[in-house]
This record gives structure tokens, sequence and C-alpha cells, in this order.
């Protein structure tokens, strides 16, 4: 199992060994191909069968994310779900912030019933470290077979890699934060145009697969700059969210709802069978504004002109279709607001 036999190398050529290694590890960008190559690295530097990651699942739980050469273990009951951070040798070392080797695993005080009967027998773990503090470790691992304690040079290889291994996961945390936020409105959380875009695409091939219609439907505020005038930008804002709510809570799980910016959304709506259906959804919606989104102020009031469209009626690209949605607001706008349009024109004017 092992690329190197630890017995044949002296501690000075397996150290040279791990600074090639972390060389070709810094040239890898995706989490799971660089786990899966620094455990093999770390594992054939210290003669062991493989190595576990296990991860925080929230502040007080652990998991286990990854594997490699564990087989065995990856194949009980406590892979894939989270534990307390205080039970194991994964918690104790964790608590103490120090490597912690077990030489005799099952007669450890420690020792979790499912990882005794699939063969572990020796372990070493050692923490992640991360920017606040520690975001879980690594196991390596001997199985039926017990092992010496770890010398000062196989300590530092697995500090080595430990210290890289929680590099890239907060590599990784980053780049998601990124792609969240290239994708998200950053004031109600919610899908931004480039995301709502790449929805629709998708929405209008399932309506196609499906037989079924779907609905986009822009809406703008009636009321807002008011808002925003007299009462400031932070009221502003407290409107916005109580909006981008009361239309989350209106529509269903398979819908969509997004903010383009300002006081304008855009919604949509799949799977429907019927025009009444879609009619009933969309005067819901504007209904849940008018009640749910002024906070309960009868002062400052704000409603909603929602314009739709009807696809595959209005068999149109994304960008029409969101231009026609458009136009169909600025419809519901001019007749007073507080009303959906739905296009195409010979479908329905309905005013709420």
């Amino acid at each position: 199992m092992h690329d190197i036999d630890q017995p044949t190398l002296d501690d000075a050529q397996r150290w040279e060994m791990a600074m090639k290694a972390t060389t070709d590890l810094l040239q890898i960008f995706s989490f799971t191909e660089f786990f899966a190559a620094a455990a093999k690295s770390v594992a054939s530097l210290l003669s062991a069968d493989g190595v576990a990651l296990i991860v925080y699942d929230g502040p007080s739980q652990l998991r286990y994310k990854l594997f490699h050469g564990l087989e065995q273990l990856h194949q009980t009951p406590i892979v894939g779900f989270s534990f307390p951070a205080n039970r194991g040798t994964v918690g104790r070392a964790l608590a103490s912030g120090e490597a912690l080797f077990t030489p005799d695993y099952p007669k450890s005080t420690d020792a979790m019933p499912d990882f005794v009967k699939a063969g572990l027998r020796a372990n070493l773990i050692v923490p992640l470290p991360g920017p606040e503090g520690f975001t879980g470790a690594i196991a390596i691992a001997w199985l039926h077979r017990q092992t010496a304690p770890p010398s000062a040079t196989s300590l530092a290889i697995a500090h080595l890699f430990a210290a890289l291994t929680g590099s890239a996961i907060y590599r990784e945390a980053l780049e998601e934060q990124l792609r969240s936020l290239s994708l998200t409105d950053p004031l109600t959380g919610l899908p931004n145009r480039r995301m709502l875009m790449f929805r629709l695409a998708n929405a209008q091939k399932r309506a196609c697969r499906n037989q079924s219609l779907m609905i986009l439907a822009v809406i703008d505020l009636d009321g807002f700059k008011t808002i925003n005038d007299k009462l400031g930008h932070a009221a502003g804002d407290q409107r916005l969210l109580l909006v981008a709510n009361a239309v989350q809570n209106t529509i269903r799980d398979i819908d969509t709802v997004a903010r383009f910016g300002g006081d304008e959304f855009v919604v949509i709506l799949e799977d429907l069978r019927s025009t009444q259906e879609a009619l009933s959804l969309l005067g819901r919606i504007v209904s849940a504004i008018a009640d749910s989104g002024n906070g309960g102020d009868d002062h400052y009031r704000i409603t909603a002109s929602l314009g739709a469209t009807l696809y595959p009626l209005d068999l149109s690209e994304p960008e029409i279709l969101l231009k026609h949605a458009d136009e169909a607001m600025y419809l519901s706008k001019r007749q007073g607001g507080n009303q959906v349009t739905l296009l195409p024109r010979h479908l329905i004017h309905q005013s709420l």
C-alpha cells in the first residue's frame, strides 16, 4: 500500500521528500485532489495505512469529510454523520491544540467501537490551523497493526501537511464566499441578475421537457422612492428585506425570486398548468407585498406593480423574456400600480 518503505529512508531523506511533495501540492487547486495527494504523501512518509479529514460541522460538532487509503473505515456507520466535538481522540487533540498519538487505539478510553471493529489499531491526530482557530484535524491511521511513536521528523512532517491542509480549507472557504457574492444580492441574500439568468435558461428547458407553463415576472415597488427620500436609505433597506421575505414566503420551493438592484425584483414560477394558476400565484405575491412588506407602517406604504410573461406562449430567449416582463410591469405601473399585467396581452389584465 505504501509508496515508500520507511525503514530504508533516514530522517533527512524523508524530509527532503516531504519538501518535494509540498512543492507539488502547492500547484493543485482542487481541494479534493489536493487532499488525496497530500494524504497519499503523508501516509507513505509515515508508513501509515491512510488519512482521514475531520472538519467542524457547526461550533460543537465534527464530521469525517474525506478519506484516503482507509476503505474499511470509510464503510463504518459514523462516516457522513457528525459527532460531538469533544468526543474521541480527535476531540481530545482539538481541546489541547496539540498532536495526539494513540499507540493502542482499541484500549484507549477515547476509542470508538465502529473504528475498533474496522481494524484501527493506532492513530495520530493533528489539528488543522486556521485564521480563527482550528478548523478540524487530520487522522493518520494504522490498521490491524500497531506502530512505534512518531519521531520528531515524523511529527514535523505531519504538522507540515496539516498546515497545508488547513490553508487549503481556508482557501476553499474563501473561494466559496466569492462565488456566493458573485451570484447573490448583498442586502437580501437573494440571487442576483447573473444567477437569475442562469436559472431562467434552465427553467425554460424544464418547461419544454415537462410540457408545462413558466412565468417570468418583474416587480417594481410603488412608493419606494418616497420612503427613501423621507425616511432615509436605512428604512428603505428594511422595506426591501420585508419585501424579499414576503415574496419568498409566498412562492413555492420550485420557484425563484431574485433582486436586480434598487427596488426591482424578478420571479420565476415553474410547473404551471393554466393561466388561472399563474394569475393566482402572481396575485398572491402582490397581495403579500402590500400586506407584509410594510412592517405595520400605515403612513408610508408600498405596493407592487407586477408584469409577467408566460413561456412558452411567449417563445423567446431569456433576455427577450425579461424585456417583455419589464414592459408588462410598466403597463401595471401606468395603470396605477398594485396590480398584475400578464403577457401575451390577449391572455388577461388583472387589477387587484
